[in-house]
């Protein structure tokens, strides 16, 4: 267990969880108390989230990589490919723009157009993530039936005339392969947890601190359950 810890804590993503769980944390904290306490929970929480940036610093380079890889392989062919590609597009600008307010947000260099970009970076975020929902949803509802009916048109022809119908039943009973619903499932939770935040940043709704840091502190539980058990 305390292996297991220490390489998660050592792994670069596992790290990233681990301060965003103690930074929901205290953004809970700080609601149940006053004065100087809930002043340095907040210190703390915002000192947290602005450590987590340089974490996601270059996360551009993988959104551009993907972009990359479904305009040349043939990746928007497809429904899910043209989501894949809007969402991967929106997670690009969202951390390019992110990151040109960074010496501002250390408090090195102030610029006085940031507060406009964050707002249009947080804008790119929200969208992002719901095109993330969006694609999680169709492959649950769709990929699941398109995968089965090219499974069972296959299958037709390898059907002999004495086990015939006993192939076509068992087809029809099998699950379609390639579609992991746990997986879709625990990505629309996460989804539906983190658009959140992009929404209150925004000014578009405001559940308060409390509903904020309990979704931040699900979704990092669901994304570092599967990095835990990566490492």
């Amino acid at each position: 267990m305390s292996s297991k810890l220490t390489r998660f804590v050592n792994n670069g993503a596992g790290l990233e969880k681990t301060l965003r769980l103690i930074q929901s944390v205290a953004q809970i904290a700080a609601v149940f108390t006053v004065g100087s306490t809930a002043a340095q929970l907040t210190t703390a929480k915002l000192q947290l989230a602005l450590t987590r940036r340089f974490f996601r610093f270059f996360g551009f380079l993988q959104s551009f990589e993907r972009v990359s890889t479904l305009l040349t392989n043939g990746g928007i062919g497809s429904v899910a490919g043209w989501i894949d590609l809007a969402k991967w597009t929106c997670f690009s600008l969202y951390f390019v723009l992110e990151d040109l307010t960074i010496l501002h947000a250390m408090g090195v260099y102030a610029v006085p157009w940031e507060e406009r970009v964050m707002r249009e970076a947080n804008t790119f975020w929200f969208f992002a993530i719901s095109f993330s929902l969006v694609g999680s949803i169709y492959a649950l509802l769709f990929s699941g039936a398109a995968e089965q009916k090219t499974e069972s048109k296959n299958s037709e022809k390898k059907i002999n005339e004495k086990t015939g119908k006993a192939e076509k039943a068992a087809k029809v009973e099998k699950p379609a392969p390639g579609v992991n619903t746990s997986f879709l499932m625990k990505q629309i939770m996460v989804d539906g947890c983190d658009i959140l935040l992009p929404v209150t940043l925004l000014g578009w709704y405001h559940p308060g601190d409390l509903v904020v840091g309990g979704t931040m502190v699900l979704s990092t539980l669901l994304t570092g359950s599967s990095i835990w058990a990566q490492v």
